[in-house]
């Protein structure tokens, strides 16, 4: 059977930094790994999608490794590297005057969707692997089955997978399976996928509210928080979105779940702070979707609706707290 294979590039990335440690990986051994995992024969094609800056911000330390991990990729068997600019704009905060710059990555989902549905409407594969656990892609996977092919889905783990994804596909692929048989320990491959790190909904973070005065210690600390949370890039939202929320506004009841995870965290930090990145990608709750992409959808919302307030934290990190 032939197998197709889709890397969601930054959904991919944040997985394997957080599950598998960063560990050097040998892409044909991957690809291998996955193609005899669902009973094929042969790869088709294993298509990584992924979004990339322009301008002077292609030039960084961060954006020439990406780049190079890219053109080593391409050259790869079977491997086809699909990049898309990222729009970058600029965001003046109301209260400070200063200048922020942020970037959106708005290509790369609806690229991917229509390719895999094209290609499957052609009868281009026989099975298809999505790595990627964003919930975006589940209407693809079930068009695919109604296609008539089968569509799995693979993550590292069960991190960030999405319920809807993992109801539309198949069967799931756990990556951290097969990292003995696909880690490249003789250095002899391209490198993980290096790049900038992915911050929390940088494409879609309202701006920070201005430092609040000091509410706790400077060096305030909690084994369960993280220490290098990036801080955020704000988008264009009108600042005056930030004040407290109407009373006529009634949470629904998954909002609600959402705001009193929030608290508990809240609580439980009770001598530190709640990062934004945090809550999204660590904070554990049977309550809430595990996927960081519905939760930062979650908290995107919530924020625009004035529920919760984004605000800088005293080492300069992006924390989020319920607003009263």
């Amino acid at each position: 059977m032939r197998v197709c294979i889709f890397f969601d590039g930054k959904n991919f990335h944040s997985g394997w930094r957080d599950e598998a440690g960063g560990r050097r990986l040998a892409f044909p051994k991957l690809s291998r790994w996955l193609v005899d995992r669902v009973g094929g024969s042969l790869l088709w094609g294993a298509y990584y999608y992924t979004g990339i800056e322009t301008g002077a911000a292609a030039v960084t330390e961060g954006q020439k490794k990406l780049a190079g991990f890219l053109d080593m990729l391409e050259v790869q068997p079977g491997f086809f590297v699909k990049r898309f600019p990222r729009k970058t704009s600029m965001f003046q905060c109301a209260a400070c005057g200063a200048e922020n710059r942020y970037t959106q990555e708005k290509e790369v989902d609806t690229s991917m969707v229509a390719d895999m549905l094209r290609l499957a409407a052609v009868n281009a594969f026989d099975v298809l692997v999505l790595v990627s656990g964003d919930s975006d892609h589940a209407p693809a996977i079930e068009g695919v089955r109604q296609l008539g092919r089968q569509a799995y889905v693979s993550t590292w783990g069960r991190a960030g997978l999405s319920a809807r994804l993992r109801k539309a596909a198949f069967d799931h692929i756990d990556l951290l399976e097969g990292i003995s048989f696909f880690e490249d320990t003789e250095g002899s491959g391209p490198p993980a996928p290096p790049g900038p790190e992915p911050r929390w909904a940088s494409e879609d973070l309202p701006p920070p509210s201005p430092p609040p005065p000091p509410m706790l210690p400077q060096n305030a600390a909690t084994p369960r928080e993280p220490t290098h949370d990036e801080c955020e890039e704000p988008r264009d939202e009108d600042p005056d979105a930030l004040e407290s929320p109407p009373p006529s506004y009634q949470p629904s009841d998954d909002e609600s779940v959402f705001i009193e995870e929030l608290r508990a965290a809240e609580r439980r930090l009770r001598n530190g702070y709640v990062g934004a990145n945090y809550f999204v990608t660590r904070w554990q709750s049977n309550r809430l979707d595990p996927s960081p992409d519905a939760r930062r959808r979650m908290l995107e919302h919530l924020v625009t609706s004035r529920l919760i307030e984004v605000y800088h934290a005293p080492d300069g990190n992006a924390a989020i707290r319920a607003r009263e």
